[in-house]
């Protein structure tokens, strides 16, 4: 049972005296008019599916019952509704290789899944990528391949959130078409709501070359075809994001001279500068030494574009293969431009790692508060370097340092799948204003699926539970972004999640005003909730505390205690997630 008259032995088990109730009003007040929530019988937005702590929950199959192999992800949230998530991957299940589409309007409880028809003349499909535009409407786009005057690039709309899709739109045909990737601008530049498709094309008698095409109505029509690389030379596998004024990025490997490449066109396609060179990288052997998957050299591109401190910044990832005295291994590495590609600076992702393990397949996004998140496969957890889990590591100071989180629930054998040598090329990642979403092949099963997550890190304990009979400290950790450094921050509890309070800017606390809303207030920067109140840093983050004291009465033991952080500019601006502590014998 959880009452209140526990939570009231609690706080007394500290030697606290709880403060009148206009107290707590009046600290309420001191939060500024916008604290006095909205009363409703329940909140005005979808809630929120509680997520478990530390920072990640269960990895979820996104296959929807769909059986056999499937990899080579990429993964779209929803910008008007971070329940509702598409992701795509090769799919083996027909006994031919199509694009297959998993779709989920709930967070990832449940996902529906099915193919994009292999269109008329066409041997296969594959190498897919998914966006939402900015109307919430998604699209797909991949390759139909060895058709009748080559491959093509084509796009799917569905204007059902991804439960079925409309006939494909033929973007691009040719006989070496390869790799494609895509992304929308959600910036507020001219090209608001663009969507680029960016591919390679190989063996043109120019060398391997890099292509765009854009579409201005949201996936229903696309221009023509446009070369992006200068050199006629050996380049793979591009990728594409737009900064804060419509800035459009292509990234792209020179297999031939192991360079990693951009350019970028200021009129939405139209256009576009002289390559800039980025960096070199090691190749990473293919397969890597004591395994058998193949190592393509595909990285991932993408830009703020947001209006925070960062905006415009671009950023590359890729793997590099690490040599010396030390054992051979590959890293992640990560350059960042904040002045238009002029200069870059580059640092190690995985820097934490102190194992020499390999860390390959990055894939990289900008969510809305300017922070910089990366997801990679990482061997950092078997000593002997073999299994495989997906990490995300993240960024909120321009890409200068990161922070690593193990994603996925446990390791695996790619050689115990159907297909040792290939797991994919590459692994997807968005981010919604409050989650995360890793998507990712996964071969737990012992066979190729895909999985996802939903990952918590602007706001999380570094336990989930706490003895009664002991009592003991919770420490909670704050990264809400660059964008929302500096402001002020409270860290909240509450005995429940659901209704919530819903304030008049639309700012959703996950919180309900119960009497442990009003304890975390009342005694904020006390001995026992350290550090709860205060300023955020440039980055947005801080470090907060609950020490419970103890021993309590074993019949506290059951009681959940929930806990967010409100930020205000000075009235609510965001909140994140809840994260749980429970109370155990």
């Amino acid at each position: 049972m959880r009452t209140i008259p526990r939570v009231v032995a609690l706080v007394l088990a500290h030697g606290f005296v709880l403060a009148s109730l206009a107290a707590a009003q009046t600290l309420r007040s001191e939060l500024g008019p916008d604290l006095s929530p909205t009363r409703h019988p329940g909140p005005t937005v979808p809630p929120k599916r509680t997520p478990p702590t530390p920072p990640d929950g269960n990895d979820q199959d996104a296959t929807g019952g769909l059986p056999g192999q499937q990899n080579e992800t990429s993964v779209a949230v929803n910008p008007l509704d971070p329940l509702n998530i598409v992701g795509v991957s090769n799919d083996y299940s027909s006994g031919n290789v199509l694009t297959g589409f998993y779709t989920t309007l709930d967070g990832g409880q449940t996902w529906s899944s099915g193919d994009l028809p292999l269109e008329p003349g066409f041997s296969f499909s594959g190498d897919p990528s998914v966006v939402f535009c900015v109307d919430g409407t998604p699209v797909i786009i991949c390759l139909q391949y060895y058709g009748a005057g080559g491959s093509g690039i084509y796009a799917y709309r569905s204007l059902d959130q991804g439960i079925t899709w409309q006939s494909g739109v033929q973007a691009d045909l040719n006989g070496a078409n390869d790799k494609v990737q895509s992304a929308c601008d959600f910036s507020n530049g001219p090209h608001h709501g663009q969507i680029c498709a960016a591919w390679d094309r190989f063996f043109t008698g120019a060398g391997d070359n890099v292509y765009i095409s854009t579409s201005d109505d949201g996936g229903q029509t696309f221009s023509t075809s446009k070369r992006v690389d200068d050199a006629n030379a050996n380049a793979i596998a591009p990728d594409v994001a737009y900064g804060a004024n419509s800035e459009l990025w292509v990234m792209w490997a020179d297999r031939g001279r192991f360079d990693v490449m951009v350019d970028h066109s200021s009129d939405g396609g139209a256009t576009w500068g002289t390559d800039i060179f980025v960096s070199d990288f090691n190749n990473v052997p293919s397969p890597i030494p004591g395994s058998f998957f193949r190592m393509f050299d595909i990285f991932s591109v993408a830009a703020d574009w947001t209006n925070g401190p960062f905006a415009g910044s671009v950023y590359v990832a890729w793997h590099t293969w690490k040599g010396g005295a030390a054992p051979r291994h590959a890293n992640i590495r990560c350059a960042a431009s904040h002045d238009g590609g002029a200069t870059w600076s580059s640092v190690v992702v995985n820097a934490s790692d102190t194992t020499f393990a390999d860390q390959v397949f990055p894939h990289a996004v900008v969510d809305a508060k300017g922070t910089l998140n990366i997801d990679f496969y990482d061997r950092r957890l078997d000593p002997n370097n073999y299994l495989l889990w997906t990490w995300v590591a993240r960024s909120s100071d321009g890409g200068a340092t990161f922070k690593e989180y193990r994603v996925s629930d446990a390791g695996w054998d790619h050689a115990a799948t159907e297909s040792a040598w290939f797991i994919g090329d590459y692994m997807g990642i968005d981010a919604s204003a409050h989650e995360v979403r890793p998507f990712w092949t996964d071969g737990t099963s012992g066979s190729q699926d895909v999985a996802c997550d939903a990952v918590n890190l602007d706001f999380f304990s570094d336990v989930s539970t706490l003895s009664a009979a002991t009592g003991g400290v919770a420490a909670f950790t704050i990264d809400v972004g660059p964008n929302l450094g500096g402001l002020d921050y409270w860290v909240l509890g509450s005995l429940a999640t659901s209704p919530g309070l819903t304030f008049g800017n639309g700012v959703h606390l996950p919180l309900n005003w119960d009497l442990l809303f009003q304890i975390t207030m009342q005694f904020a920067n006390s001995a026992t909730f350290v550090n709860t109140h205060g300023t955020l840093d440039a980055a947005g983050g801080a470090l907060a505390s609950m020490d419970t004291g103890g021993p309590f009465s074993p019949a506290l033991a059951g009681i959940d205690l929930f806990f967010s952080t409100l930020v205000l500019q000075p009235t609510p601006t965001f909140a994140t997630n809840p994260t749980k502590v429970t109370l155990v014998p």
